[in-house]
């Protein structure tokens, strides 16, 4: 069986070796450290891993879309804080999860292991609260998007570049950056991952 390769963030050494140690423990799955790294130190190389495990949710953004840049690539975010998922559901990955910092080994190799095929983990408290939920109804835009803008926002929730988007709709990045900082002051916010889910909220994209 091929093993899951695994790439770990974490701030600390000992940290970093604690995760290490736990995947290892791991019975009945099949996973590998492939490599690591420190949020304070050079951009971590990602491409030869199955799944990114961050420890660390400051640097989650930016681990995120490095990530992304692989269509076979999932992360799994170790926090407990409800506001990560919609900032993971907006990007363009594989899989992705949050679990616990706390969570045992048996609990984080599932959750690997299960990112790494394409789905998406959640506590159970949390995902109990979402089903929960009542849907919210649409709301409207005080100032509606343009048809091109629409299309752009599209592309954002799909995780494309400025670049990737320019060369979709045959229109120069310049434009392109015209048409998103034109429907960030439309949806009230100021980055890709808040448009995503403000777009969601307003029923113009689905996630």
């Amino acid at each position: 069986m091929t093993p899951t390769r695994v790439f770990v963030v974490a701030p600390t050494p000992t940290l970093r070796a604690g995760l290490r140690s736990m995947l290892a423990a791991v019975e009945g799955t099949d996973l590998l450290v492939v490599g690591e790294a420190g949020v304070s130190g050079p951009e971590p190389r990602l491409s030869d891993a199955d799944v990114v495990l961050v420890a660390d949710e400051d640097w989650l953004e930016e681990t995120a879309l490095s990530a992304s840049e692989y269509p076979t690539q999932s992360l799994l975010l170790l926090s407990e804080d409800e506001g990560a998922t919609s900032r993971l559901r907006a990007l363009s990955l594989r899989g992705w999860g949050v679990v616990p910092p706390d969570a045992p080994s048996e609990e984080l190799g599932a959750a690997v292991a299960a990112v790494a095929q394409g789905l998406t983990v959640l506590p159970k408290d949390l995902a109990d609260r979402l089903l929960e939920e009542p849907a919210a109804a649409v709301e409207e835009l005080s100032e509606p998007l343009t048809a091109r803008e629409s299309e752009v926002l599209d592309l954002l929730g799909g995780g494309l570049s400025n670049k990737m988007i320019a060369r979709e709709l045959h229109i120069s990045e310049h434009t392109v950056k015209f048409h998103i900082s034109s429907l960030y002051s439309k949806l009230g916010v100021s980055n890709r991952a808040e448009a995503v889910s403000q777009g969601a909220r307003y029923g113009l994209i689905s996630l």
